[in-house]
């Protein structure tokens, strides 16, 4: 049987996603979210990175300090400064994202409204 690498995060953005778009014009986004350990004032900080739609999806809606909740898979991304020190970076490769702030669905309920 194979490996299974799965993982459902839910947190809040520290900063506005970043947007960009590779060569062949894939658009991908990456964002931190901060996640807050039970029963005290720490946080982990985890690096997220979507790719496609879903990238557009992030650079349009999400914002710093909204609560969102990710699912994907765990990737560690080995590369080499500018000092040339070898490092690495974790990273969730998100295929799943849901906006949990109840803000999102006010906006999204008013503009569902028939207008009159």
């Amino acid at each position: 049987m194979g490996g299974l690498n799965r993982s459902i995060l839910a947190g809040r953005l520290v900063a506005d996603p970043e947007l960009r778009y590779t060569q062949e014009e894939k658009a991908v986004a990456h964002f931190r979210l901060a996640i807050n350990r039970g029963g005290s004032n720490s946080a982990e900080f985890i690096n997220c990175v979507a790719f496609g739609g879903l990238a557009k999806i992030c650079g349009e809606y999400l914002k710093k300090g909204k609560l969102v909740a990710v699912e994907g898979r765990i990737q560690i991304r080995k590369y080499e400064s500018k000092e040339g020190i070898k490092k690495s970076s974790i990273e969730v490769i998100i295929d799943n994202m849901q906006m949990l702030d109840s803000k999102f669905y006010n906006v999204s309920e008013k503009a569902e409204e028939p207008q009159g």
